[in-house]
């Protein structure tokens, strides 16, 4: 039988939604496989002063998406569904009065470390939403938020990549690293990027001048030397990694929590610096991002669309780690979804 249907929201400036019509949304009770996700039947969020209601057409699916779902909730964290995903591509509904860069009907990218994106509707900060590049569909838009600005932020502001230097990339075909090999090129970095053989072409074409499979080859045996290593993955560590990096290089990694042994020799060794990078949701940063992809320097990787419906499936192909670039899921079809998915 079809979950009822929203009636059409009424578009407003300041109005908030009233919390009495409900939505409907992907959501998990317990921590556990892809089968725990289930559509419930939620509160629309009410409009706050700063925020902004978006009526979600599309999100992504990221390995941190699935680890907060199999994992056990913090100690204190709120009983009762909880949503998950992180990435929102929609339309704005309303904006709070605080916002005036928004305006009702436009299409706006953003994410939130909230988890609001598996919703018909989402409520985010004001400052981390932006107008989506007018080349881009509300799929690909989806791909851009999170990964992207992680891939800025650990380049950019923690390894402070400079012109000329050279940038190894681990992970090169993944959601982060598919962005982070464009980013450091155009930084003015020569990259290097590690990946799986069917992926190599596709790590090149993003503008790596030199690419590895590393079922063949293990670039921690070579003698080429690096100013920094961004390390997407939980596959390399700074321990292992310290012999292919400059005296001064910077070892940069967003697989967190790392290895105790990398916190230990961190403290105790000297040359190469390690470092982990979190990422923020910032407005600034992803008007930049949207910038370079307006002027064709950066676009994202889609590896499949899966739609609302699948959304157990795509957190499946999330987890099995063979897809390059960014799963990303269309949610037009969450509107007639109920129960288990």
């Amino acid at each position: 039988m079809e979950a009822p249907t929203n009636p059409p929201l009424e578009v407003t400036r300041q109005a908030p939604v009233s919390t009495a019509q409900e939505m409907n949304a992907i959501v998990l009770e317990r921590h556990g496989p892809p089968e725990v996700l289930r559509v419930a039947r939620l509160p629309i969020p009410a409009l706050q002063d700063k925020g902004v209601l978006v009526r979600v057409r599309a999100t992504a699916v990221s390995p941190g998406d699935c680890r907060m779902r199999a994992r056990k909730p913090p100690r204190g964290a709120p009983s009762g569904p909880r949503r998950v995903g992180l990435d929102v591509a929609g339309e704005v509904v309303s904006v709070g009065k605080a916002i005036t860069h928004l305006r009702p009907g436009e299409r706006v990218y953003g994410f939130s470390m909230r988890a609001v994106a598996s919703a018909e509707y989402a409520l985010l900060p004001g400052s981390a939403v932006v107008p989506i590049p007018a080349s881009l569909s509300f799929q690909q838009a989806a791909a851009v938020p999170l990964s992207a600005t992680t891939a800025l932020q650990a380049l950019r502001d923690v390894a402070k990549v400079r012109p000329g230097e050279r940038v190894l990339v681990v992970g090169a075909s993944g959601g982060v690293g598919s962005f982070a090999v464009q980013l450091a090129r155009i930084l003015g970095a020569d990259v290097t990027g590690v990946c799986s053989a069917r992926h190599v072409e596709l790590v090149r074409e993003l503008g790596a001048s030199r690419v590895l499979d590393h079922g063949q080859t293990d670039f921690t045996q070579e003698k080429e030397r690096y100013d920094v290593v961004f390390n997407t993955t939980f596959a390399r560590s700074f321990l292992a990694c310290r012999g292919v990096m400059e005296r001064s290089g910077r070892y940069v990694t967003v697989a967190l929590p790392p290895p105790l042994m990398d916190l230990v020799a961190s403290r105790l060794l000297p040359g190469p610096r390690f470092q982990m990078a979190s990422v923020h949701p910032r407005g600034d940063d992803l008007r930049q991002l949207s910038a370079w992809i307006d002027a064709g320097q950066l676009r994202p990787v889609i590896s499949e669309v899966f739609p609302a419906t699948r959304f157990a499936e795509a957190h499946k192909a999330c987890e099995a780690g063979r897809s390059g670039g960014k799963l990303v899921v269309d949610m037009e079809s969450l509107s007639i979804a109920g129960g288990a998915l």
